[in-house]
């Protein structure tokens, strides 16, 4: 195996010379090295394995992670889309629950003969994407964040990629657009974002805590997101806000909503990310002038949105351009991601991912 820095990239690697299927156990410290380091590892020719095996890959990778991440058996976001009629149109494979198919086009893969993508209004319209919401772009961290901690590293296998043009996008709206092929996958990186605060920002990001929502995804399913892909759009609360009629955050009863630092330090490296899930978020709790204050729903949001913003600036951004075959694992709690969407209608694209839970939250250290 050779790791090298992935060409005209801010971030990442590429292993080349690697079969997931029989990875020794130095090129998995590698691979787990470059993880922390590097923060994106692409393996590419690993159309050859099957569904146990890329979970096999995983789980060396990864053995800490406790239970699969977007279960529909068991995960109350998963299950709720199913009981609405599974519109995303994301399905298990059933002698391999550990991989999760999704994508675009009817399928016959693996014991599974159904319509990926399912109904989703805004799958490959040219003005939104394929995630939750619409909009342009949906910058996010993977996880529940509801009863189980975020996954340390996700992963995703390219089974069948997407024809078609590409295209630009301006989702910042500062004159310097993304270009993304058919159907690929943009990355970015909180530790960017981190780095490019100033120091009054910094200190009071690290004494800052993120209340997240009680069965988030089911509470804000319905809200579109900014252009950006930063924002959650809420009307209701935004007018509060305008108001000035905006209460303060409150803590929940409820004993699975998760609380985590703003800042998630790499326990391997030192290095820290920027790392809230936006969609997710309840209020932020912040040390100002010596007290603890908890903002309102959308001054929270608004303060995270520019806060992220120059890290999905379109040069600090990797966008993967899927190749038949293609593995890409990142880390989880350094890398935001988000699909880029503008599929054709008659385009198809098959994926396959691969996320556990963490057993222990993520850790800030100042």
């Amino acid at each position: 195996m050779h790791l090298q820095p992935l060409r005209d990239a801010p971030f990442g690697a590429v292993a080349s010379g690697l079969d997931c299927a029989s990875i020794d156990a130095a090129s998995i410290e590698a691979v787990r090295d470059a993880l922390h380091r590097d923060q994106i590892v692409v393996v590419p020719d690993q159309g050859h394995l099957t569904p146990q095996q890329e979970v096999t890959f995983y789980r060396t990778v990864y053995p800490e992670g406790t239970s699969v991440w977007r279960d529909q058996r068991a995960n109350p976001w998963e299950r709720f889309k199913v009981e609405q009629g599974n519109q995303a149109g994301t399905y298990q494979i059933p002698s391999e629950p550990g991989v999760l198919v999704l994508g675009k086009g009817q399928i016959d893969h693996y014991g599974l003969n159904v319509m990926l993508g399912g109904d989703r209004a805004a799958y490959g319209a040219a003005s939104g994407s394929q995630v939750l919401g619409g909009g342009v772009m949906q910058w996010h961290i993977d996880g529940a964040f509801y009863g189980h901690a975020p996954g340390c590293y996700t992963q995703m296998r390219c089974i069948e990629a997407p024809e078609g043009e590409g295209h630009w996008l301006d989702y910042v709206g500062d004159g310097n657009p993304l270009w993304c092929p058919p159907g690929a996958t943009a990355f970015a990186s909180g530790r960017v974002a981190y780095k490019s605060m100033n120091d009054q920002q910094r200190e009071q990001c690290l004494n800052s805590l993120v209340h997240y929502l009680p069965k988030p995804f089911e509470t804000t399913y319905q809200l579109k997101n900014s252009e950006n892909g930063l924002r959650v759009v809420d009307a209701k609360s935004e007018t509060l806000y305008k108001m000035g009629r905006e209460a303060p955050g409150a803590p929940f009863s409820d004993p699975d909503t998760q609380r985590y630092p703003l800042v998630w330090t790499c326990p391997d490296t030192g290095c820290q990310a920027l790392m809230p899930q936006p969609r997710c978020l309840a209020f932020l709790e912040i040390e100002q002038q010596g007290r603890r204050d908890r903002l309102g729903i959308t001054k929270s949001r608004m303060l995270i949105e520019s806060l992220m913003l120059p890290g999905v600036s379109s040069n600090q951004v990797y966008v993967h351009d899927w190749k038949e075959g293609d593995l890409v694992i990142w880390n989880n709690r350094s890398v935001w991601h988000s699909a880029t969407g503008h599929l054709a209608s008659e385009s198809r694209r098959v994926m396959h991912l691969t996320a556990f839970n963490a057993n222990e939250p993520p850790k800030c250290s100042s």
